[in-house]
């Protein structure tokens, strides 16, 4: 199914982004203490779409919240009663503006394992419900590899709308998926479909070519997953972690990090079971009920982050468990890269 592409300048965008806050309910980056985080707004004024990209903070927790209700349950002498929370405020029909394109790239590879041998069916409902809109980026930060890992940056289906800065000021708003395709043609007004398509094409593609020009950070994926295929035993994974203070940052940060943990927590005879973030690089992550612990040093934990997000994820769902946005890095304490673990090992000879 082809898609459509409309021609519009900034003054333009300002007003569709205006217009789809007034009619639904909408999410987009809110400046708090120099970083952006996506949070339900009113107005245009409130937020800024545009915000940079090593400055904000994953969209994920809007599917995959940090700590969330699952269940409640009530004790008496009749015995234990279980039943669900309130409604999912999460699930509800909504606009998400201004999400980095590697950040919806997350949300595709999620949908692997929350339809896997468990439906998610909390995570699907929010995904179906919610349009994103998704500015490509102009230019690489430091931090970013997204273009040298399994998907096409260019022609992204991740996100429901696109938008593509032209030569001259002009903006292209581009369909992506049918969910796109059918909000689009609800919502624009006096925007118009480009005349000429060709000419449209030809521009965004200078637009990606110069995007993917400027990327200081390379690698070859389809090399680097092989190789690390074969290196579970490196010694390099323990010069890796060996200045990792283990404070979980990277995984909570990370767009593509899925680990959670169950607690209750009770009062009297009521209580409610949450679902929370959890990391495998936690030293109790691990931890089983005897008190074994298969993972009690550091290095083996970085060498189960670093093999899932390159090797057994690729191996069971066919895509790396890495978008490439580099946050990881950005957020560490102690600068360790998951670019540079990767390529290091890698590059170390093979141990039998």
């Amino acid at each position: 199914m082809s898609f459509s592409t409309f021609v519009t300048d900034k003054a333009g965008l300002q007003k569709l982004y205006e217009a789809i806050i007034s009619k639904h309910e909408t999410y987009a980056p809110v400046e708090k203490f120099g970083k952006y985080d996506y949070k339900k707004v009113s107005s245009l004024k409130e937020c800024d779409p545009d915000s940079p990209i090593a400055m904000t903070m994953s969209v994920k927790p809007l599917f995959f919240p940090r700590s969330s209700k699952i269940m409640k349950y009530e004790s008496n002498s009749a015995g234990t009663s279980v039943s669900e929370t309130e409604d999912d405020h999460l699930a509800v029909p909504r606009v998400i503006l201004g999400v980095k394109h590697c950040d919806a790239r997350g949300l595709q590879v999620l949908e692997a394992v929350n339809k896997w041998d468990y439906i998610d069916s909390d995570f699907q409902k929010r995904r179906a419900n919610t349009v994103i809109f998704s500015t490509r980026c102009d230019k690489a930060d430091t931090h970013c590899f997204c273009t040298s890992l399994d998907y096409d940056v260019e022609n992204l289906d991740a996100t429901d709308v696109a938008l593509v800065n032209g030569i001259g000021g002009k903006l292209y708003i581009q369909a992506r998926t049918e969910k796109g395709e059918n909000f689009l043609k609800e919502n624009l007004e006096k925007q118009s479909a480009v005349g000429s398509q060709q000419s449209a094409m030809d521009d965004i593609k200078k637009q990606y070519e110069a995007f993917a020009a400027s990327f200081r950070l390379k690698m070859d994926y389809k090399d680097v997953n092989e190789k690390m295929s074969k290196r579970f035993n490196s010694p390099a994974f323990e010069e890796a972690s060996r200045n990792c203070v283990s404070c979980n940052t990277c995984a909570f940060i990370c767009p593509t990090c899925h680990c959670f943990k169950i607690s209750d927590v009770k009062i009297k005879d009521t209580g409610v079971r949450y679902k929370s973030y959890d990391s495998c690089n936690n030293v109790y992550f691990t931890l089983e009920a005897g008190g074994h612990n298969p993972r009690p040093a550091k290095y083996r934990r970085w060498r189960q982050r670093s093999m899932h997000k390159f090797v057994f994820y690729k191996e069971r769902f066919g895509v790396n468990l890495c978008v490439g946005c580099g946050h990881c890095a950005i957020s560490c304490p102690v600068n360790i890269s998951i670019f540079d673990v990767v390529n290091h090992v890698a590059s170390t000879p093979v141990v039998l």
